[in-house]
C-alpha cells in the first residue's frame, strides 16, 4: 500500500524537532542582519528550516544525526559570507539540497 506523500509529510511535521530559523529581533551578525533585510534570503532561511523539520522525521537515526550536525554547523558556514547576498543564497541552496533529496527519495520509495 502506497501512503500519500502529503500524509507522510504531515506526520513528519508532527514528530520533527524544530530547527533554528533566524530570529530577526536578535540578529547579531552582519550576515543575519542581511538575511533579515532581504526577502529572498529570509525565504531561503524559512524553506531550509521547514525542509529540515520534515526531513529529520523521515530518516533513521544515523542520517538524522548527520543532518542535525550539518544544520548546527550551517550558521558558521553561512556567516563566512558576510553581507554578500549571492554567497548567502548559495550557502542556503547547498544546505537545502540534501534535505530536498531526502524528501524526494521518500516520495519515490517511502520513509527509511
Amino acid at each position: 500500500m502506497r501512503v500519500p506523500l502529503s500524509l507522510v509529510l504531515f506526520a513528519a511535521c508532527l514528530t520533527a524537532h524544530a530547527a533554528s530559523p533566524i530570529d530577526c529581533a536578535k540578529a547579531s551578525s552582519p550576515t543575519e542582519r542581511t538575511v533579515c533585510h532581504t526577502p529572498t534570503l529570509l525565504q531561503a532561511d524559512a524553506r531550509m528550516t521547514a525542509y529540515y523539520e520534515i526531513a529529520i522525521g523521515l530518516v533513521g537515526m544515523g542520517v538524522r544525526g548527520d543532518l542535525g550536525d550539518s544544520q548546527q554547523a550551517f550558521p558558521a558556514t553561512r556567516d563566512k559570507c558576510g553581507t554578500d547576498k549571492a554567497c548567502i543564497l548559495a550557502a542556503y541552496k547547498k544546505q537545502t539540497a540534501p534535505l530536498e533529496a531526502v524528501i524526494a527519495n521518500v516520495e519515490k520509495q517511502g520513509p527509511f
